[in-house]
């Protein structure tokens, strides 16, 4: 491959800590679901790109079909993430907290689209891979009657 996985999961982790701190600096206790939305996808994803970066590392890397599941999930995470603050904090006065938090949204919508390009590379690249564990419905070869 031409970029090595781990080095695109390596810029998901980073960009998924760059999230999480700029998060920490601009929560917002009064848009409860989107603070849990946002938490619970940050804390998340570190420890799942963490372990999927470990797995690649010591070459016991996860199906190309479970990566792509959660890269999809993760992009759709982000996705909403980046959206609802960007939405929950325009109508709030220029400050210091307001530029941590949209900086956050264009962080995660940014990894939304990295998540994204890395779940169709996993899909791509299952079709390759011999050994993936997915069952295709392979064509039954026709007997001339000797069943």
């Amino acid at each position: 491959m031409l970029i090595p996985t781990c080095l695109i999961k390596f810029c998901e982790l980073m960009l998924t800590v760059a999230c999480l701190v700029l998060h920490h600096y601009s929560y917002d206790l009064t848009d409860l679901p989107t603070l849990m939305l946002c938490s619970g996808t940050y804390v998340g994803y570190m420890v799942v790109l963490s372990g999927e970066i470990v797995g690649e590392i010591v070459s016991a890397a996860a199906d190309a079909y479970i990566d792509a599941w959660w890269s999809g999930t993760g992009s759709l995470l982000f996705a909403a993430c980046g959206g609802l603050t960007l939405h929950s904090w325009r109508d709030v006065p220029p400050c210091s907290r307001r530029n941590f938090a949209q900086s956050m949204a264009v962080c995660s919508l940014a990894n939304a689209s990295l998540l994204f390009i890395d779940a169709m590379l996993a899909i791509c690249s299952a079709y390759k891979v011999e050994g993936s564990t997915i069952t295709r419905a392979n064509k039954i070869p026709k007997s001339g009657g000797n069943q």
